[in-house]
């Protein structure tokens, strides 16, 4: 298929350069806990499959859409999640509904669901919009008063606010900014990356003294989420945010509601993995549009023709289906969740792969969204891809930043709705433009992080 973009104006964004060859073992190791992209060679960019041999079992690399089909959908009873994944988020989220397996899962996702349902979103979409006003005057100021604006934590704050408001009904003493930032980032430079005793097969219980700070951030997000929910029984009140509907919720089979574990081990969920996820798939876009002007001036033209100057509303959102295409383009370039592992609990045949018992499948969906096997260009930003005509021609799993089968992301209609409704403002009020000094190096930290994050200069239209 012929590309929108010509090879003159198409802008190639920065990543990580793969080694042309692997690494030799302890290097690789080393790099593996620094950032596994600087790991997986340029081989597995062109190839459609390897294994690898390590301490008594088989690691399978994963990038092809039916490899993927078989771990998240058609034997996803036999690849279940590994102990090292539970490691890196379960201190954190518990036993909620990204960790959680089996019946407890699925309980969990049937009492969840009435709140994702689309009528319960369209009624977010004003909280959305409001968090996004708010973000433009503040960054307004901040690019009045320094060079450039970090759009990583910008982005953050605002996603922060839109979770807070529609999760707990508004602001709460224990999930402000400041503190919550600092929580995730002590969590993700402790416990969100492998470590040696990892890499070698140490079993989770074995004590992992540099990992303090982290257990103590997962400890206190658990007691502001058990406040919270503490406060809102105590109030009295019924409202319809997502901790109301989780407190009402009961399982359509049994009746049976939500635990006070599985209550604040969701809400330390759709809090913790809610606002990072789309906080990172903007800052993304917003470094994407800023070095493509074309890109950002159509997505002007279309949030003025459809909005106007109105605050984004549900309707506008579904009207605006560019900016659905520049935000896909984003996280296939910068998946927010880039790996995700699974063990397999009994032998399996995939046909072209034999998986024994206890082996490893890596889903490589970073690597996958950049295979040339798959993506014209995969380098390039090319929003277009996604248009509706030329997206039919993707296969089924060659694109999952959501994940894929029964447990992809319950939140993934939210998150596509908040990013159009956020984006869109930002867009209407602000020029973003490139920064030549900084490097663009994503590292996975259990998400894809911009390393320093994202200062670009702004301007106010």
């Amino acid at each position: 298929m012929p590309d929108t973009l010509t090879d003159s104006s198409a802008f190639i964004p920065q990543t990580v350069t793969p080694p042309e060859k692997p690494l030799p073992l302890v290097r690789g190791l080393l790099q593996m806990i620094a950032n596994p992209l600087h790991v997986w060679p340029q081989a597995m960019y062109e190839n459609p499959y390897h294994g690898v041999r390590w301490i008594g079992r088989t690691f399978h690399y994963f990038r092809r859409p039916e490899h993927m089909k078989a771990m998240f959908l058609d034997h996803a009873d036999i690849f279940r999640k590994s102990q090292f994944q539970k490691k890196l988020v379960g201190p954190a989220l518990g036993e909620g509904l990204l960790t959680s397996e089996g019946e407890h899962w699925k309980f969990q996702r049937r009492a969840a669901s009435p709140a994702f349902r689309i009528d319960a979103l369209r009624a977010m979409v004003p909280a959305f919009s409001s968090s996004a006003e708010a973000t433009v005057e503040r960054i307004k100021k901040a690019a009045a008063t320094r060079g450039t604006v970090d759009m990583m934590g910008e982005m953050q704050h605002a996603t922060l606010d839109v979770i807070v408001e529609t999760i707990l009904g508004g602001a709460d003493p224990n999930f402000g900014y400041d503190h919550i930032a600092t929580t995730v980032e002590d969590y993700m430079q402790t416990m969100g990356k492998p470590d040696m005793l990892d890499m070698f097969g140490a079993p989770t219980w074995v004590p992992r003294p540099w990992g303090g700070k982290g257990r103590k951030a997962a400890a206190g997000l658990k007691r502001s989420a058990v406040n919270a929910i503490e406060r809102r029984r105590a109030s009295g009140e019924t409202r319809n945010d997502l901790l109301g509907l989780l407190l009402a919720a009961r399982d359509p089979e049994t009746g049976k509601g939500l635990s006070d574990d599985e209550l604040r081990d969701n809400v330390i969920t759709f809090i913790g993995a809610g606002h990072e996820t789309t906080a990172l798939t903007l800052t993304f876009s917003l470094y994407l549009i800023a070095n493509a002007p074309e890109i950002q001036d159509r997505l002007l033209r279309e949030v003025l023709d459809v909005c106007g100057d109105k605050p984004v509303t549900a309707a506008m959102i579904d009207a605006m289906p560019f900016h659905e295409q520049v935000i896909k383009e984003a996280m296939r370039l910068y998946p927010p969740v880039s790996l995700i592992d699974r063990v397999a609990t009994e032998d399996i045949d995939l046909g072209d792969v034999q998986v024994k018992k206890g082996d490893f499948g890596f889903a490589l969906i970073y690597v996958m969204h950049r295979h040339r096997m798959l993506w014209d260009h995969p380098e390039r930003f090319d929003p277009d891809r996604f248009s509706e005509e030329r997206a039919k021609g993707f296969a089924r799993f060659q694109f999952m930043p959501f994940g894929a089968g029964p447990r992809i992301c319950i939140g993934m209609k939210f998150a596509y709705m908040e990013a159009i409704a956020i984006l869109a403002t930002l867009v209407r009020a602000l020029r973003f433009l490139p920064n030549a000094a900084h490097t663009v190096e994503p590292n996975i930290r259990i998400t894809l992080r911009p390393e320093g994050g994202m200062p670009l200069f702004v301007e106010a239209r």
